[in-house]
This record gives structure tokens, C-alpha cells and sequence, in this order.
């Protein structure tokens, strides 16, 4: 198995490709965090979860041939 690349000029390129067409996910979720306060109102804003946002990423780099691994220590 490869561990590396022969030449970061390959994957400098196709990262650079990748970054400029990743979108920000959608913030479809919504939270309410409640005040602590009596006199001072809940706070409300909307999210993206990470598995979209995971999704956007996967797909992008998949697409140009970029791959990540995570092993465990």
C-alpha cells in the first residue's frame, strides 16, 4: 500500500480542485437553547449536521481521487 505521494505537486492540484467546489451544507436543524436567566429569552439558530457536511466532503474528494485514513493509535 502507498502511504505517500511521489510528488505533492498531484495532490496539491487535485485538493485545490476539490476546496473550490465544496459547498457549506445546508443548515436544515434547528435548536433552542433555553435562558438561564428569567428576564432574558431563549436562543434559537439553525445547524448543519455533521454527517452533511461529511457527505459534501467525501463526495468532493472522491471525486477527484483524494483520499483520507484515520488509523487508530
Amino acid at each position: 500500500m502507498q502511504r505517500a505521494s511521489q510528488s505533492i505537486s498531484n495532490i496539491g492540484a487535485a485538493l485545490a480542485k476539490a476546496q473550490a467546489e465544496i459547498q457549506n451544507p445546508e443548515k436544515s436543524l434547528t435548536a433552542t437553547i433555553p435562558s438561564a436567566l428569567p428576564r432574558e429569552e431563549s436562543r434559537t439558530f439553525r445547524y448543519a449536521s455533521l454527517a452533511s457536511g461529511l457527505d459534501i466532503v467525501r463526495k468532493c474528494l472522491s471525486k477527484h481521487e483524494i483520499a483520507t485514513v484515520r488509523q487508530p493509535r
